[in-house]
């Protein structure tokens, strides 16, 4: 439930209802991989965070992810996205972010297994936002260390979840909605598919360059990259951070 219905529910409220059952798709997954580097890249989508606004949490037994659509070939290099905690963040266990994309399932929502994956560490900076709680709002900027590749007008699905109480039961964190109105997608697991809610989109951004690229692999099925192996070649931080005002 979100941090509004967390104070709803004292008084009586209905919890966010349990994910509804929808079909799997085996679609074709439009993706190239580049390891050009360089600090090239600009916003090619974005949904600003609005404080005072209600976040929905977003750990491991309780997922959230949101949709989005380039209008052209996009080579992503960076991702930031806003939220909070459920405590002083130095009180609970350290963030374990795993960050996925997903293509659409064919009916709206996202498939239930991510094509493309990532478990790198981002870069947590605090923001002069607070959330409806009055919780303080963190920006987090993550520069992917190889640029990858998706096809325009196809809609794609980033899901943003942080494993950090599968060592701390008390700890949530709570991705911020933004500035934009919309559906959001949540699941109770990574084997569940993905339910709807009209309650708003969440607050990220997407860092990256238009482009025309070589040859786009058609995957059947997904493709999980878990790139923690390749932190030496991350790309400047910096080029991500300086995108954005606090």
């Amino acid at each position: 439930m979100s941090k509004r219905e967390l104070e709803d529910d004292d008084l009586g409220g209905s919890p966010r209802g349990l994910p509804r059952s929808i079909g799997r798709a085996a679609l074709p997954f439009f993706f190239g991989l580049s390891l050009i580097s360089g600090a090239w890249a600009g916003v090619v989508f974005k949904q600003l965070p609005l404080g005072g606004n209600d976040a929905f949490p977003s750990i491991s037994t309780a997922q959230t992810a949101d949709d989005f659509v380039f209008s052209a070939t996009t080579a992503i290099s960076g991702l930031t996205w806003w939220g909070s905690y459920s405590d002083d963040p130095d009180k609970l266990s350290p963030d374990a972010f795993r960050v996925s994309i997903h293509a659409d399932d064919g009916s709206g929502h996202p498939a239930i297994d991510p094509a493309v994956e990532f478990t790198l560490a981002p870069t947590r900076t605090p923001t002069r936002l607070a959330d409806v709680s009055g919780a303080d709002v963190y920006r987090y900027d993550l520069a992917l260390p190889s640029h990858f590749v998706l096809a325009g007008r196809s809609t794609f699905y980033l899901s943003v979840v942080n494993e950090f109480d599968v060592k701390d039961p008390d700890a949530t964190w709570y991705w911020l909605l933004s500035d934009a109105v919309g559906a959001n997608f949540y699941r109770a697991a990574y084997v569940d598919p993905w339910g709807d809610d009209a309650t708003g989109n969440f607050s990220f951004a997407i860092n990256g360059k238009a482009t025309t690229p070589g040859p786009i692999l058609p995957l059947p099925g997904t493709l999980v990259l878990l790139l923690s192996g390749l932190a030496a070649m991350t790309l400047p931080r910096g080029d991500v951070r300086s995108l954005f005002s606090r």
